[in-house]
């Protein structure tokens, strides 16, 4: 049984009869990360957000880790998916400092695991000594880090990432992707990058899918899989 399974899924937005996204199926393993790759308008970060329960599909199936998620007679709320996001523009709360950004999505836990958690999501991005600094007192490469760390720190069976390298200058995003390749070894958490920049694809994925429907220079290599959406 795959880890997190997405069949026969179509999406059309309210008051549109174009579908977005129309009868798209996906399998990933525990563990891989996978690539999602297309221009803007192929369905990549519509498809982030009924995996995260942000939108109810039309039709099809999400299931993780063998529980479903999204059907026809069942759709599980977004906090109780155990799905983590980073978003594109990070989405740090800019009146809190670094660790209360990361505390934030953690629930049911006393103040001192709580405060254990934060101190071992701030060691793994390397980032120990910035705990009371506020988001606007940080790099963009830092930034980022620290919503890596959010959305880790609730220890989520599945970790979305929609184009989390766009605001980023490309010196720095070489860097920042070499540190979110061992990041994700690190916690071997399964995960989908969606990006437009092959470059990002490349760097951190185990596998590609390709959201389109005919794309020539990508069908060679077993890393490289087009899909139409």
């Amino acid at each position: 049984m795959s880890f997190v399974s997405i069949h026969a899924l179509s999406y059309s937005y309210p008051g549109t009869a174009a579908a977005v996204l129309n009868d798209f199926s996906l399998d990933l393993e525990q563990g891989e990360v996978v690539g999602l790759l297309g221009q803007s308008g192929s369905g990549k970060s519509t498809l982030l957000r009924l995996i995260a329960g942000l939108e109810a599909p039309s039709q099809g199936e999400i299931s993780i880790q063998g529980e479903t998620m999204s059907s026809r007679h069942k759709f599980v709320q977004p906090e109780r998916r155990g799905v983590g996001m980073v978003f594109q523009d990070y989405a740090l709360f800019p009146h809190m400092n670094v660790s209360r950004n990361i505390a934030f999505g953690l629930r049911g836990l006393s103040r001192n695991e709580r405060k254990n958690r934060v101190t071992d999501m701030l060691e793994l991005v390397k980032l120990a000594d910035y705990g009371h600094r506020y988001p606007h007192e940080l790099s963009g490469g830092q930034q980022q880090r620290v919503a890596f760390a959010r959305a880790l720190a609730p220890s989520p069976r599945l970790l979305l990432m929609d184009e989390p390298f766009s605001n980023l200058d490309s010196e720095l995003k070489n860097g920042i992707r070499k540190e979110l390749k061992e990041l994700l070894h690190q916690t071997g958490i399964t995960s989908i990058l969606v990006t437009h920049d092959h470059e990002d694809a490349e760097a951190l994925c185990d596998r590609i899918i390709r959201m389109t429907s005919f794309m020539p220079e990508l069908q060679a290599g077993k890393k490289h899989q087009l899909v139409t959406s």
